[in-house]
């Protein structure tokens, strides 16, 4: 079987390898991989084992492989700087690190409340194991899970101290950078031991598929997991994989254009809350109490390169940050206020894709906030956004000075 990961393409911009990398995996005329729902492939007529699509290719049953998963596979490989396994979900390859690895006490901080779910099936298969805080001592521990940047916040740790002292606790690394996919981050590059995706939101992008992706440094380790998916069925579908390929070629425009659009909004939401704040040298106007005096704080990556400790961010995300942040406000009514009336972000869970989105994560997890709510930014332009904020805003003042007059 040909190898999946070409390294002719890894040199190249990540706008060219989300492109190119797969090319050496070509059989067909087709410019884009074409479209294939088949679970079976008919044999080679010399023998079974003989190579049966092109010179250098062999797939017999869509459980074990096929022709798009391995084109997907090979892009995401040279993307995220390591080799790539796809599952059908990011929670599956999530159980997947754990079921590969065994760890019998993990290190869990701020994160995604689906991998605390994860983490209980775990506990349920292998009884005993225990779960400590991310800053806790590491004594004993063999698995550190680290969410960077976390969901719902935006905000990012310090990869490199996380390796550091998982490290020198004999303990392997575990790094969810799903709000940072490449070429916002590279987790390898800080000291991480295993990458991994939910393909289902800026990897896909499109809001139109389901999965996700566990990066390993070595090959073997990288088969090892797909024996184990091949075995128990977890991989991805045709129709995703082909949807996910598709998605990738566009990866790095998305990215960028949502990085930087979220960042000029979060700027544009924190100046309306300071706006609003009585100082010694600001007597807010009318209008910006109206904008910002119901926000009560706004969380995102680029707003930590100012605090103390944070020095590490510009060289963990040097071409931006995730396209994620979250806003709270003072109430939670006021706060599902502006979910509901916000005219081009749609309020539903989820993130990543091309449309930007708006969620109530108290909703889904009741131990989030219920003044908070989580902002994906999509590709709409930067002007329609603001306006659209402003207009809520606005919004939001004349429904709360009306219902005090009730």
């Amino acid at each position: 079987m040909v190898e999946i990961k070409n390294p002719l393409y890894n040199a190249v911009a990540p706008s060219t390898q989300s492109i190119h990398a797969d090319a050496h995996l070509r059989v067909t005329s087709d410019v884009t991989a074409p479209i294939s729902v088949s679970t079976t492939f008919e044999y080679a007529k010399t023998s079974v084992d003989a190579c049966n699509y092109g010179p250098d290719q062999r797939y017999v049953y869509s459980r074990e492989g096929t022709p798009v998963l391995t084109k997907v596979e090979a892009t995401l490989s040279t993307l995220c700087e390591g080799h790539a396994v796809v599952y059908g979900s990011g929670l599956t390859a999530a159980y997947a690190v754990l079921i590969e690895h065994r760890p019998k006490k993990i290190a869990l901080g701020d994160c995604y409340f689906g991998i605390r779910e994860v983490v209980k099936q775990y506990q349920r298969l292998v009884p005993g194991v225990q779960v400590v805080g991310l800053e806790c001592s590491y004594e004993k521990v063999d698995m550190v899970w680290l969410e960077s940047p976390i969901n719902p916040t935006g905000e990012v740790k310090d990869i490199g101290s996380y390796a550091l002292r998982a490290h020198a606790a004999g303990a392997i690394l575990v790094v969810d950078a799903t709000l940072a996919p490449p070429p916002l981050s590279y987790p390898f590059r800080q000291g991480a031991d295993i990458v991994v995706h939910s393909a289902t939101k800026y990897m896909g992008g499109h809001s139109d598929l389901l999965a996700g992706i566990v990066v390993t440094k070595s090959a073997k380790s990288a088969e090892t997991l797909r024996h184990a998916r091949y075995i128990l069925g977890t991989g991805a579908g045709n129709l995703e994989c082909w949807l996910l390929l598709r998605s990738l070629r566009t990866l790095t425009v998305r990215i960028r254009q949502q990085s930087q659009t979220a960042s000029r909004i979060v700027a544009l939401l924190e100046g309306h809350r300071r706006s609003a704040i009585h100082t010694a040298c600001h007597t807010p106007t009318a209008h910006e109490l109206k904008l910002g005096s119901r926000i009560a704080s706004v969380s995102h990556a680029s707003l930590q390169l100012c605090a103390t400790n944070c020095s590490f961010i510009e060289n963990q995300h040097p071409e931006g940050f995730g396209a994620v942040f979250a806003i709270r406000f003072k109430c939670k009514d006021t706060a599902l206020f502006v979910a509901r009336h916000l005219g081009l972000h749609r309020f539903a869970t989820s993130l990543g894709g091309v449309e930007s989105l708006v969620d109530w994560r108290h909703g889904w997890d009741a131990t989030a906030d219920p003044t908070l709510l989580r902002v994906s930014v999509g590709l709409e332009g930067f002007d329609d956004l603001a306006k659209d904020w402003a207009q809520t805003l606005l919004a939001l003042n004349d429904h709360m000075v009306a219902q005090a007059k009730i």
